[in-house]
């Protein structure tokens, strides 16, 4: 019975570990150049048909080891199924540092790139940009491109060369923690090609 259990357990880390293989890595701090902020490490991981992103922050002598639970876990922050690149960036800019959460995809109808940016701002991983590129093949007529380009700082989107205003959301809106690959077009940021 316990050799039964044990396999039972063996097995079970086995397909998780299966469905979390890790696909990128990044470190950084969130203040920029100064690092005068908050120290963390950033992992992609497979989770199924899923990207999953943790984040271990929180330190203020040096970039955290990833050991123990993380800070933030979101288990579907991009789709994967369709991937061809799944990485994390890491991008300073003079408001301090952003972490890029890249997907190149193809399939048999289009291929693109989406990228979710994100900073850690008064204590909670804030979504601050969006950007969704699809190349659509459109077999028996003329190959089209679709593209959006959110900036939640000044709540703007860029789709196709047309900028529009956005409505003003709170910032709780704006938590990384409930942002799916499909947000951006489920809260009306970007259009959904039909």
């Amino acid at each position: 019975m316990r050799h039964l259990a044990a396999l039972t357990l063996s097995l079970a880390l086995a397909v998780q570990a299966q469905a979390e293989t890790a696909l990128s890595e990044a470190s950084g701090n969130w203040a920029g150049a100064s690092k005068q902020g908050f120290y963390f490490l950033a992992r992609l991981v497979q989770n199924e048909d899923k990207a999953r992103l943790v984040i271990w922050g929180g330190a203020l002598d040096g970039v955290p080891t990833g050991e123990g639970a993380p800070e933030f876990d979101n288990g579907a922050i991009e789709l994967s199924a369709f991937a061809t690149r799944q990485a994390l960036e890491v991008v300073e800019t003079p408001d301090g540092s952003i972490l890029q959460v890249v997907v190149e995809f193809a399939d048999e109808d289009a291929e693109g790139r989406s990228v979710t940016q994100m900073q850690y701002i008064d204590n909670q991983y804030t979504v601050v940009g969006y950007y969704h590129r699809s190349e659509f093949y459109n077999p028996g007529g003329e190959p089209f491109t679709t593209e959006c380009e959110v900036d939640l700082w000044n709540m703007t989107s860029t789709e196709d060369g047309t900028t529009r205003q956005l409505e003003p959301v709170g910032f709780e809106a704006l938590n990384a923690s409930d942002w799916t690959w499909g947000a951006a077009f489920d809260r009306g940021f970007c259009s959904r090609t039909e």
